[in-house]
Parts: structure tokens; sequence; C-alpha cells
């Protein structure tokens, strides 16, 4: 089959959720997603066992490519997304997920994914006064993008602030036209800050523990192997 879509996560790290949240995304998108692991050197061997054991029947919809580090700081990560564009050339298609190892699909609403195929950015909205204005949409740790709109900021942000984070720095740009859905629209893609009862993901979902757990009780597993 061909696939139309990827979805990327990078963690250098073995990471305690990563084998929960690999399989939540594999199970919770179509088999036209196909998902990438940018992994280090230091957790080659721990992806590979849970590839090869809780993964094994999703092992032709995953590849693997190392970035040859030992481990990214909150920075590194931004910049590694921010300004290198050989990082966008391993990913093969247009549309593509970014998920973190604090983020899942809830599966009740896994099918909300194709309303917002059609944006060039959308993630959870963010509340807060200074980034109206078009400009609260919105989180990276669970995010859709369009990979020609990406390298476009790339380039014409000739100089980046390179102290933002890379969701602010992309979807706040004002050099290249983004489309992508309203505050109220984006809350059906992830919660985050902001809380709705319908949503696609979730990016922290201590965040609201409470009023999810409620809803999706499922996200207890994800916030445990987060130690929170």
């Amino acid at each position: 089959m061909y696939n139309m879509n990827t979805a990327i996560i990078v963690e250098p790290r073995c990471h305690k959720a990563l084998s929960f949240v690999l399989e939540n995304f594999l199970e919770n998108l179509s088999d036209d997603w196909n998902i990438i692991v940018f992994h280090g050197n230091m957790n080659w061997e721990y992806i590979l066992d849970i590839i090869n054991t809780s993964l094994d029947k999703y092992k032709d919809r995953i590849s693997l490519i190392n970035l040859k580090i030992d481990n990214l700081t909150q920075k590194e990560y931004s910049d590694l997304l921010m300004s290198n564009k050989e990082f966008y050339n391993h990913i093969p298609t247009e549309t593509f997920l970014v998920f973190q190892t604090d983020t899942m699909i809830l599966k009740k609403n896994k099918e909300l994914i194709h309303h917002f195929l059609q944006y060039d950015y959308v993630g959870a909205p963010w509340p807060w006064e200074p980034l109206q204005n078009g400009h609260n949409v919105g989180n990276g740790g669970l995010s859709l993008r369009k990979k020609s709109k990406m390298l476009e900021i790339i380039e014409k942000e000739i100089e980046p602030n390179m102290t933002l984070l890379e969701d602010v720095f992309f979807s706040c740009t004002t050099k290249v036209e983004l489309n992508k859905p309203s505050f109220e629209e984006a809350k059906l893609f992830s919660v985050e800050w902001v809380f709705s009862e319908i949503t696609f993901g979730c990016h922290q979902p201590w965040i609201h523990r409470d009023a999810l757990k409620n809803l999706y009780p499922e996200i207890e597993t994800l916030i445990l192997l987060n130690d929170r």
C-alpha cells in the first residue's frame, strides 16, 4: 500500500512511555500512515526490542533514522526542527504528524484527524493573550504540518530567533501565510492548556488530569509512564 502520510517522533532516550505511545499511534492511525522514529546512539537496541516484541505486527510501517546524538535538550530539539533542512528530507510525505512521548490519540475520536488534513499547521490552541490574532494555534508536541510550509518558513526566516521554541517559531511566523484552523476548531485536534471534551488527541494530559480521565481513562497509563 502506498502511504500518503507520515507520523514522526524524535526520541533519543530509552523512555519508558515510548512503547505505549508508538502502539497507540500505530493502532489509531490508519494503514496509510507510516511512522518514523528519529532515535539516538543510546536507544537503538531499546527501540528494536520494542518493535520486535510489542510492535511486531506493525513492523512494515516503522522506519528508524539515527540522529547520531546521545540526547537532545529542549533547545537542541527546537533547533533541529527550525534550521536543519536535511532533517525534512527524511520525511517522504507532504503531510506529517509530530508526536512525543507525552502525547496520545484518543481512540474514540481518532477519525477527527481527517478534518485537519486540509491545514498547513495545527496543534492544541494556546490561551495566552499575546498569541491572539491567529497565532494561538498552536502547540507542537502533537501537531499536524505540511512539509513544504515548514521548509518555506525556514527559508524565509533568514535570521530566525533561535531563542524561540520551534512551535512558536513555525505557528507564529509572519513571513509565510499558513492555513490554520480557528481556536475553536483546534480544540477538536488536541488538548493541552485548553480543555475540550471532544478531541483527537492530547499533549501532557496531566494538565487536565481529572477532567480527561473521566472521559478517557486510558490517559492514566500515559501519565504514569511519564512519572506524573
